[in-house]
């Protein structure tokens, strides 16, 4: 979910709170459990306590967050976000200054019931969501609330699905990957383009690659880099119409899903409108003939 969603965000999610005390439970087989219980409230926040912090690269970590006593599941259908946050201090007119921001958090179906969910961030230095939850330590909590649904994803609906993802716009992409993954039963064939600056800058590198390896027959990821080391044989620059052309479903042979900067969207997608809605496609996608139909923007 990019920044470009914010203020539609806040607008609805920014009251209440509640004061749940959270709690870690086993990991639990999705069979094991008759009836499960979301730990989201939609229109209230839940306080989510911090369990550990992971890094993942340079400027990038996981952060682990408990499931509330009682609750089984964040309650996150396939694709949606949340919003988090916090109250930097107090505005000159005496009102509290608080921060809201949308993140996509990640709770792979496949774990079964864990007693937690992950939200990968980058921190800004500007940002002061990023830094905020930067400075959390084990025991801290994060007010969330959501979820908001994106894409109302079903099983087999696509018999391909396309995935073009810059930077963190990683995360909802991830959400449909392991959601497709996780069920045996969903025959989807994944694609895959993963564009980043550098190297180091691609999160979960290994897991990609290893899921490649596991799902051969159903997961490739193409990697993208503006300043490619030597040797690499991926691609080089942004993402290009040949790349579309060579990696992604065809229009009319599936859906192509895109997250990631603005400029990026522009290039290759289309900007949502000034009030979030998915617009017109346009850019690479236009030119190459895919519509609305064919485009979903995160």
């Amino acid at each position: 979910m990019t920044t470009g969603t914010v203020e539609q965000s806040a607008a609805y999610y920014a009251t209440s709170e509640s004061n749940t005390k959270p709690t870690v439970t086993s990991k639990t087989p999705k069979v094991d459990v008759k009836n499960p219980k979301p730990a989201l409230i939609a229109d209230q926040f839940v306080s989510f306590e911090l369990k550990s912090v992971h890094d993942v690269n340079h400027n990038t970590k996981t952060f682990r967050f408990a499931l509330p006593e009682g609750t089984t599941e964040l309650g996150l259908p396939t694709a949606s976000a949340v919003v988090t946050k916090f109250v930097k201090g107090t505005k000159p007119d005496g009102k509290p200054d608080v921060v809201i921001r949308p993140y996509t958090p990640l709770e792979d179906p496949a774990d079964g019931y864990t007693g937690y969910f992950d939200l990968l961030i980058k921190k800004y230095p500007n940002g002061p969501m990023s830094t905020h939850i930067f400075s959390l330590k084990p025991g801290d909590k994060l007010d969330v609330k959501g979820p908001i649904p994106k894409w109302p994803y079903k099983a087999n609906e696509f018999k391909k699905v396309g995935l073009i993802a810059g930077g963190t716009g990683i995360t909802p992409n991830l959400q449909v990957i392991q959601r497709i993954l996780s069920n045996p039963e969903d025959k989807t064939h994944i694609a895959l383009v993963f564009a980043n600056i550098a190297e180091e800058d691609i999160l979960l590198k290994s897991y990609f690659d290893d899921l490649q390896k596991k799902h051969s027959d159903r997961f490739n990821v193409y990697y993208v880099l503006e300043k490619p080391p030597k040797g690499w044989t991926q691609g080089v620059g942004y993402v290009s119409e040949q790349i579309v052309k060579e990696q992604l479903p065809k229009p009319g042979e599936g859906k192509v899903f895109i997250c990631g900067p603005n400029q990026m969207l522009a290039a290759i997608s289309g900007t949502k409108t000034p009030d979030y809605k998915q617009g017109e496609v346009g850019g690479i996608l236009k030119k190459l003939g895919y519509t609305e139909n064919d485009v979903y923007k995160f």
